[in-house]
């Protein structure tokens, strides 16, 4: 999931999810469009002679007594303030970016009650907050049975590109972005049998992002470490539990080292593995629910220490793990969100200040969002239509109006479905695109550099990846 994982403390912004039998898990910032000038006034004056002020006002009042008439001219003087500006006189009705006439002065954007036109068309090369934008799907073949997706620059050119897990061919396979909405020609890295997930990690702390790959009949992670240039190392590889569905990198224990999360689907466990700064070295399991399919992090009773959230595809909970910061984790404690969840995203849906969770939940073609306390706890489940079949999802302002907004890939559908977030918890009702045969995990990233998050999916039953690139 969407441009690569950065290191997790991330969070506030996006947090991403690996889902279904092709779990990603990636994370991405997200694109702003409006920014606020601001000038200042040196104040105002009044007087009833002539000016030579830069903005002037001039009011005529007519006072009639008996047959004497008397004109009294007041002019309001601004110094300095430039029409257009914050504070100052509408430029023939117009104002600055971020501005609006209000009363034929120049003040900040009311989202509520603005009248602002925004431009509202795909195309024109204008992004504007709430416009969902893509140019026909770009069809990447990539390998047999892709599995799950990254959006990561492997080459440091500044634009992101693309990574597949392949299940079938039991390999990874990389494309660099060349420009021009075209991506150039296949690499292919060998994994462990069966790579279903992916996440990205600085292994080597060497300020490179590499990539690991969970390999579900492998019983394995292999980490591929980055040379920068688009290329990698051949894979190390290290046993964790049985059938790894997800894998998730952050700095879990006490050191400046990244570390590895693995939910191994059979044991119903999830492996801690320690970062060493070469490779990752297991340090413990700890049991969870029935076939835990996905796992994310976050801080969910805010003590400072990561925390851990598996979706577990064979009951009706997610399982909240609590960490004590050294790498240990308590037993786990069941979360409530109604049905079978495949996939698990975590953020701050409602704006409280607290981590929430949203679970893709395949049986009733829904997600479910769970709002979280700061302590640990969450309020009760409210499921949401998003097409059928969810195999993986995304919490990511999308939308770019400052809310967090879920992306979806549909499995059964060949879709992915944007739900806008309202910012008080809630969704609107999904907006179909798309994509290729059986989506069985996605990420979202800025391709073409434009500012505005793209999205990619990996589909299971055609063998390629489906680019979905924005046309602002």
């Amino acid at each position: 999931m969407s441009p690569g994982l950065r290191p997790l403390f991330a969070l506030a912004l996006v947090l991403a999810c690996n889902g279904g039998e092709g779990d990603d898990e990636s994370t991405t910032g997200t694109a702003g469009f409006s920014t606020t000038s601001t000038s200042t006034s040196t104040g105002d004056m009044t007087t009833t002679e002539e000016s030579t002020s830069t903005t002037t006002t001039t009011t005529t009042t007519t006072t009639t007594t008996s047959s004497t008439t008397e004109e009294t001219t007041t002019t309001t003087t601004t110094s300095g303030c430039t029409p257009g500006e914050e504070g100052c006189v509408c430029d023939g009705d117009a104002c600055d970016v971020g501005l609006e006439c209000v009363l034929g002065t120049c003040e900040p954007v009311d989202p509520s009650t603005s009248t602002t036109d925004a431009d509202p068309f795909c195309g024109d090369g204008v992004a504007v907050p709430d416009e969902l934008c893509y140019l026909p799907p770009v069809t990447l073949g990539m390998g047999s049975g892709p599995a799950a997706v990254l959006a990561l620059d492997i080459n440091k050119d500044g634009s992101d590109d693309v990574v597949c897990a392949n299940q079938t061919s039991n390999n990874l396979t990389t494309r660099v972005y060349n420009g021009n909405n075209t991506f150039g020609s296949l690499g292919a890295l060998i994994a462990d049998p069966g790579p279903a997930s992916l996440t990205a990690v600085d292994a080597n702390g060497d300020g490179t992002l590499d990539v690991v790959s969970g390999n579900r009949t492998g019983n394995s992670i292999s980490l591929f470490l980055s040379t920068g240039d688009g290329k990698f190392m051949p894979q190390m590889s290290v046993a964790v539990g049985m059938q790894p569905r997800a894998v998730v990198a952050a700095k879990i224990d006490d050191d400046d080292l990244d570390d590895l999360l693995v939910a191994n689907a059979i044991d119903k466990t999830v492996t801690f593995l320690k970062g060493d700064g070469m490779s990752f070295v297991v340090g413990g399991s700890v049991g969870v629910g029935t076939t835990p399919s996905d796992v994310v992090v976050g801080d969910f009773n805010e003590d400072d220490n990561l925390d851990a959230v598996t979706a577990n595809a064979g009951d009706a909970s997610l399982s909240l793990l609590l960490g004590n910061g050294q790498g240990g984790f308590a037993g786990a404690s069941p979360v409530n969100v109604g049905a079978a969840a495949q996939a698990v995203g975590v953020g701050d849906i409602n704006e409280d200040g607290h981590l929430d969770l949203v679970a893709a939940q395949p049986g009733g073609g829904t997600v479910a969002a769970v709002l979280g306390t700061g302590f640990a706890t969450f309020s009760p489940p409210v499921p949401y239509g998003c097409g059928a079949d969810p195999s993986d999802l995304v919490l990511v302002d999308i939308t770019a109006d400052g809310h967090l907004d879920v992306v979806v890939s549909n499995r059964t559908a060949n879709t992915v479905s944007i739900l806008r977030g309202t910012g008080k918890g809630g969704f609107g009702a999904p907006e179909p695109l798309m994509v290729g045969a059986e989506p069985a995990g996605l990420a979202v990233g800025d391709f073409n550099g434009d500012g505005v998050l793209d999205i990619v999916t990996a589909d299971a039953a055609a063998s390629t990846v489906t680019a979905l690139l924005t046309d602002p």
